[in-house]
């Protein structure tokens, strides 16, 4: 069993020493779907004006089940306003919310 709170202030923790905020910044948090390890992969991308794009592992939820992600999440997105960018997910539906994942 998952603790969804655990694994969202991991990231959270992980993502609080990379995040510094300055002029011509851009920050993005990647949620991948590895359909082939069968976990969700966390990144940060960052990109600086002037410099390679750069993507910092942060952590690996070891789940396919898109519930718990979205409990996941739900409490990241309370706690941070980055943006969130969804790869590898396809024409799926969140089962709480019922929104499209995007």
């Amino acid at each position: 069993m998952i603790d969804e709170t655990k694994e969202a202030q991991l990231i959270l923790s992980r993502l609080a020493p990379l995040f510094t905020a300055q002029w011509h910044c851009q920050y993005r948090l990647d949620v991948i779907n590895n359909q082939y390890g069968h976990v969700f992969n966390f990144f940060l991308d960052i990109k600086r004006k002037n410099h390679r794009e750069r993507s910092i592992p942060l952590h690996s939820l070891h789940t396919t089940d898109l519930a718990v992600l979205e409990r996941v999440l739900t409490q990241v997105r309370q706690d941070t306003a980055l943006t969130l960018n969804f790869v590898d997910f396809g024409r799926v539906r969140w089962p709480l919310s019922q929104r499209w994942i995007r």
